[in-house]
């Protein structure tokens, strides 16, 4: 049975070598984005994005904008309103999951083949509430919000976007390495074809 691949050679039509290496190396890493391009399409040379997606982001980023004290006021309000509801939600779980763990505790198995059923009931109930449940997190959120001034949530911003910056700049230099190093692997090809 033929694959896509070699169904030409396979119904009989004359298939130049070239023509069949080109196509077999739309199935390799420097041609991988052109895998399912139409079979008759040969590799291609890819161009430098001008707008790829850390081009465009670092466009986004711009210059930093050092937030005001109204938007401060703001995230800190939002922040400490979505860190209390979030822990009322997990105490809330924590008391379902004890209440149904006392009722499995509680129950007699009808039989000493049920008794597996019991154990499995239970380890479910205790994983889910040791990794459901836990609070420390945010309670330690609240107590950092709370002492946060102004001038911290600006560094904090100021911090966040150079990181960002940073990454965008990384992951654009690493794409455009990739670009070269990928048209490179299909210039060689051509070459020795």
């Amino acid at each position: 049975m033929p694959t896509g691949y070699t169904t030409d050679i396979y119904n009989g039509k004359k298939v130049a070598f070239k023509d069949f290496a080109l196509n077999c190396a739309r199935a390799f890493g420097a041609c991988v984005m052109q895998h399912d391009d139409p079979a008759g399409e040969k590799p291609k040379i890819i161009y430098m994005p001008e707008e790829s997606y850390h081009t465009k982001a670092l466009k986004k980023l711009g210059k930093f904008k050092k937030p005001s004290k109204k938007q401060f006021e703001t995230f800190i309000k939002r922040s400490i309103a979505d860190n209390k509801e979030i822990i009322n939600k997990k105490k809330a779980l924590e008391k379902a999951y004890t209440q149904m763990i006392k009722q499995v505790t509680k129950w007699t198995p009808p039989t000493t083949e049920h008794e597996g059923l019991k154990d499995f009931m239970l380890k479910q109930l205790v994983e889910s509430e040791q990794w459901d449940c836990g609070v420390d997190s945010y309670e330690s959120e609240l107590v950092s919000l709370s002492a946060m001034t102004y001038e911290d949530y600006i560094e904090e911003k100021k911090q966040r976007y150079i990181n960002n910056c940073k990454y965008h700049e990384e992951h654009l230099i690493k794409d455009i390495a990739l670009i070269k190093q990928r048209n490179k692997w299909i210039e060689d090809l051509q070459n020795s074809l």
